[in-house]
């Protein structure tokens, strides 16, 4: 390690520490919309932080740390979450015809104005729903603020496929979304007609 004699175990410690601590709280968080349980979450990112001391020496470019991290807690959750039949869950999506030239630049534009203004928790519950590698996609960039090339770095595919599962993950998400509103809109409408009339002397 630069600036530490070699053979060093405190001085390789006290780098680990430098580099790694700065990202847990976004580690813990992107763990968290991935299992839904804190405790689960906080258990994926100390195994990770395990891997991640057991691989550090072979760490190339600290520059890089960031995605390095999230690739390891990623194989981290793979290994320790169950899917819980999230491909069986898959709303038809079919219905929704839904036009988002946008969706797959680097400017998610629409996208991003509907995620802010949807609650943290159905947008959780939301992301579940659809299949993992285009939830985990669209949270890496979207969320996380990776960039193609990192996540293709994250993932282990082509950018090219990146694109996609961002494009298409995104227009999952926003039909989940838009039938939430919609749903929202129909059960207020309801309850507004079945409110007594109120008669005036």
């Amino acid at each position: 390690m630069p600036g530490y004699p070699r053979g060093s175990l405190g001085a390789l410690q006290a780098r680990f520490q430098l580099l790694v601590l700065p990202h847990l709280d976004r580690l813990v968080g992107f763990a968290y919309r991935r299992l839904g349980n804190m405790a689960d979450a906080e258990d994926a990112v100390q195994e990770s932080c395990m891997r991640a001391w057991k691989s550090f020496p072979g760490l190339r470019d600290e520059a890089r740390v960031r995605p390095w991290l999230y690739r390891i807690l990623r194989s981290a959750l793979t290994d320790l979450h169950d899917e819980r039949g999230r491909r069986d869950r898959l709303a038809p999506l079919s219905q929704w015809s839904i036009a988002w030239e946008s969706m797959a630049s680097e400017d998610a534009g629409p996208f991003e104005r509907m995620v802010a203004a949807t609650s943290s928790e159905y947008l959780q519950d939301a992301l579940r729903q659809i299949p993992e590698e285009f939830a985990l996609a669209v949270e890496l960039h979207d969320l996380e603020g990776f960039q193609y090339r990192e996540i293709a770095e994250i993932t282990a595919v082509p950018i090219g496929t990146v694109m996609s599962r961002i494009y298409r993950g995104r227009k999952m998400l926003a039909a989940l979304i838009m039938t939430k509103a919609v749903g929202a809109e129909l059960r207020e409408r309801e309850s507004a007609s079945r409110q007594p009339i109120q008669s005036h002397a």
